[in-house]
């Protein structure tokens, strides 16, 4: 399987799915695009080839997903296809103990894929609007529990994030083994949230350290934006070690 990681994309090739790229192979991982379009089972297989799986942002989860109806008009881009690859592919990974990097859509993805629900629509506030080439700016603070893996892998209770979305994991009803780890402090919307098996690498983040970690040079937020695709990466060096023991 070498240091090779599953990374589920749209399909549409865009600037946004290049950062993930990018990122993770600043970590020296090499990406495997997994797409909307490959039957259940071939991405279930191309999970399994894999070390690990990131679960990328994009569009919304439909509703359906977590048992609602739309409320009201807004549904951005809600694709039953994607969706229906995400769910596969989440547990495929699930199934085989991999590590998982969840990082936007991708922590509401797996918060959902784990029994949990969503926040349908939070209004304008956490959307930073900015273009391609300032997505790496941050937009607000979060707050994380001290205790966490994620904030041993920020090597902080805090951080300052970018932030684009409009939907946002429900801390009433977080998934099965999800724990949740960090919120804005200032309306208490979900940032964080990792898996409670202190053995295995499950970490979702509802910001997009992937336009960080390749964003300026001597900056805070680009050090630990990498050191979490870093963390990832040593989990599936961990988890490849192990395999190839075995």
């Amino acid at each position: 399987m070498g240091l090779s990681v599953g990374v589920t994309l749209s399909g549409l090739g865009n600037a946004s799915e290049e950062c993930y790229f990018a990122a993770l192979r600043q970590a020296g991982l090499e990406p495997v695009a997994i797409a909307p379009s490959a039957s259940p089972e071939a991405i279930a297989a191309a999970v399994r080839s894999t070390g690990g799986l990131l679960l990328s942002g994009g569009p919304d989860v439909h509703p359906s997903r977590y048992g609602e109806e739309v409320e009201g008009s807004e549904v951005n881009g809600a694709s039953t296809l994607r969706d229906a690859m995400e769910f596969v592919a989440a547990a495929a990974a699930d199934a085989a103990g991999m590590p998982i990097l969840a990082i936007c859509r991708g922590a509401q993805v797996l918060n959902v894929h784990r029994g949990g629900a969503l926040l349908q629509d939070i209004g304008e506030s956490h959307r930073d609007g900015r273009k391609q080439d300032e997505k790496w700016k941050p937009f607000h603070l979060v707050e994380t529990d001290g205790a966490s893996r994620l904030a041993e892998v920020l090597g902080s209770s805090a951080a300052e994030v970018n932030s684009r979305h409009h939907q946002a994991i429900d801390p009433e009803r977080a998934g099965e083994g999800i724990a949740i780890v960090a919120r804005c402090p200032v309306d208490g919307i979900v940032e964080g949230i990792e898996g409670t098996d202190p053995r295995r690498f499950v970490l979702g983040v509802q910001w997009h350290p992937e336009n960080m970690a390749i964003g300026p040079e001597d900056t805070m937020e680009r050090a630990q934006a990498r050191a979490i695709f870093e963390a990832f990466a040593a989990a599936v060096r961990e988890r490849v070690g192990a395999a190839s023991l075995s």
